[in-house]
């Protein structure tokens, strides 16, 4: 998955025991960064943010 989305993954795994929950820990977190990462924001999803009007 890495190599065909061009990106670079570092997984840094501060604690845990057994790999099942510790890969379960990964996969989670992980799911949960790409869902923030891949999120349309809905100020940037019709035109480009502006302060113009608004700095005084």
């Amino acid at each position: 998955m890495v190599n065909t989305a061009g990106m670079t993954l570092h997984v840094d795994l501060l604690a845990g025991d057994e790999n099942h929950h510790c890969l379960e820990a990964i996969f989670k977190a992980f799911g949960r960064a790409l869902r923030t990462a891949a999120a349309m924001d809905s100020v940037l999803a019709g035109e480009m943010p502006s302060t113009k009007g608004l700095l005084e």
